[in-house]
């Protein structure tokens, strides 16, 4: 009688065992925190540069963001009556929507042929920031186009400098954000002018947005 019961209370841990070992290997859903309000943070005017509606834009292909994720599309006209578009994103960590949809891809899958792409720095609220020049054509017209890519704390120029960085990170995954403006042009890609409107745009920041798009405030 005494073997029967030492058996079943055996029986019983173990199933008590196996069934603690199985809840263990299910899966943890993290948490993602709540994407910023980028519409909220994107500045209605600053020095000579005005909202107004957006059109013939190369906008990313409409999809439903993810936990954690922003976009927002803006258009600026100036005094002089030159427009500049702005498409502002946003991708929490471990996400990949804004490092996967950088400008080159975007508009050569619209149609548009890169006819140059070249590097520069912008100096935005006192920092050097590496950003990408790029000319494009399509069958109906020339587009320049400026971005930055925040990844974390850097920036980077090229895919590959993006994928270095998460096989060194020991801090685990870090968010990003992608900042784009583009003109229409003639003859000649306007890129200083894009320049000036960056510096412009970055200073008309309140410290949140520039947390979002800049990353944190440097030393």
């Amino acid at each position: 009688m005494n073997g029967h019961l030492i058996r079943v209370g055996f029986i019983a841990a173990l199933m008590a065992l196996t069934g603690l070992a199985t809840a263990s290997l299910k899966p943890v859903r993290e948490t993602v925190a709540a994407a910023p309000d980028l519409e909220a943070l994107l500045p209605e005017e600053f020095g000579a540069w005005r909202r107004v509606a957006i059109s013939q834009a190369v906008l990313p292909a409409e999809s439903e963001p993810g936990p954690g994720e922003a976009v927002a599309y803006r258009a600026y006209r100036d005094d002089l009556g030159r427009v500049i578009t702005l498409v502002a994103a946003y991708g929490p960590p471990r996400g990949d929507s804004v490092r996967l949809h950088r400008p080159e891809k975007c508009y050569v899958a619209q149609g548009f042929e890169i006819l140059d792409r070249r590097e520069s720095v912008v100096d935005a609220r006192g920092h050097a920031v590496p950003i990408i020049n790029l000319s494009t054509q399509s069958p109906s017209r020339h587009e320049a186009v400026s971005y930055w890519l925040r990844d974390g704390d850097a920036y980077t120029t090229r895919p590959i400098d993006t994928g270095w960085r998460r096989l060194k990170s020991r801090s685990g995954p870090s968010d990003g954000a992608l900042l784009r403006v583009s003109s229409v042009y003639g003859e000649n890609p306007q890129f200083d002018l894009h320049e000036k409107f960056l510096e412009a745009f970055s200073s008309a920041l309140s410290p949140e947005a520039a947390a979002v798009l800049l990353g944190p405030e440097r030393g």
